[in-house]
């Protein structure tokens, strides 16, 4: 969420857009000269950012980073003016849930082809890389199963939390120096940032079989039903290390590219204001 508020702020310099966090966050008197409200807690905030939005006569806006679950019901009955889902299987649960007078826009997360791109050259002894937090939801245990049973396999573990910890701006040179990226999070994963940044270094990728990850990842990877299933999860890494790819990942990265989506969130912006 950090990187996607942090990239909002720099692709749409037409707006002032200002970043609240910690205490300072849950501060309606720091809101009183902004045109729109944009809370990313959740809970508690959406519901101060709702009633503070009503008295101030401003649109507030709730993005999906959620995902389908109990998190984003709970935005959704509190009414926001706009509730923008990341994907059209997001998209379709969200009707469920929402008011008549929410309005629902689809506004996929984009990536920064220019800080993320290929590398010159690719390890020679396999690599494979999951990039995620250390909590459950994330289930990096089962991609350390899985690499477990495919010897000469090493696997790289990266994110907050986890024993390997970096700098976001280290995070290219870390995609430059693996062969396959795989990430199975649960399916109401709300969409998954990682994927496009390592099909953006033209990495292939394998990760869960389900709606919203196929539509990221198409053609640019390998998919598996049963993640659980050390032995099915091992071959789809196995198979995508083997396969040629191309340049199919970068080619896939390229239609979530900031120019394009930058273009939807202005055209969102400036109809409510």
């Amino acid at each position: 969420m950090e990187t996607w508020a942090k990239n909002l702020k720099l692709h749409l310099s037409d707006f002032q857009i200002d970043i609240f966090s910690g205490p300072s966050s849950y501060n309606p008197f720091l809101w009183k000269s902004y045109d729109i409200i944009i809370p990313t807690n959740g809970r508690l905030q959406v519901l101060i950012s709702r009633l503070v939005s009503w008295i101030a006569r401003k649109p507030m806006i709730v993005f999906g980073h959620s995902g389908p679950g109990a998190d984003d019901k709970w935005n959704l009955w509190c009414m926001p003016d706009v509730f923008v889902a990341f994907s059209s299987p997001q998209l379709l649960w969200v009707n469920k849930f929402k008011f008549p007078w929410t309005k629902i826009e689809k506004i996929p997360h984009a990536v920064d082809t220019t800080f993320f791109h290929p590398p010159k050259n690719k390890p020679l002894n396999p690599v494979v890389l999951c990039v995620a937090a250390n909590e459950p939801s994330k289930r990096v245990n089962l991609v350390v199963a899985a690499v477990k049973l495919l010897p000469g396999v090493k696997l790289r573990i990266v994110g907050h939390g986890q024993k390997e910890e970096i700098e976001f701006s280290q995070l290219p040179q870390t995609y430059h120096q693996v062969n396959v990226f795989c990430f199975v999070p649960q399916s109401w994963e709300a969409f998954g940032l990682v994927f496009l940044e390592a099909m953006a270094t033209n990495l292939p990728i394998v990760t869960t079989n389900d709606l919203i990850r196929k539509e990221i990842v198409a053609n640019a990877g390998i998919f598996v039903n049963k993640p659980e299933d050390a032995r099915e999860l091992s071959q789809a890494i196995k198979n995508a290390l083997s396969r040629n790819w191309q340049d199919v990942p970068l080619k896939q990265a390229l239609k979530f590219s900031w120019r394009q989506t930058a273009n939807l969130y202005v055209s969102l912006f400036k109809s409510l204001v």
